[in-house]
């Protein structure tokens, strides 16, 4: 019973460090820019010819 606990909350731990970790990374700065990014490549992309 107790190294059950004792595992759920290392686990709970880890998963709030790696959370931390990508938050400062920038990687849930703008989650909705990514659908829009495919329209931006296209035009940038006909601009250029």
């Amino acid at each position: 019973m107790y190294i059950c606990l004792m595992s759920s909350v290392a686990l709970g731990l880890a998963s709030i460090f790696v959370y931390l970790y990508y938050l400062r990374q920038g990687q849930f700065d703008d989650p909705e820019d990514v659908k829009y990014q495919m329209f931006r490549d296209d035009n940038d992309d006909e601009s250029k010819s």
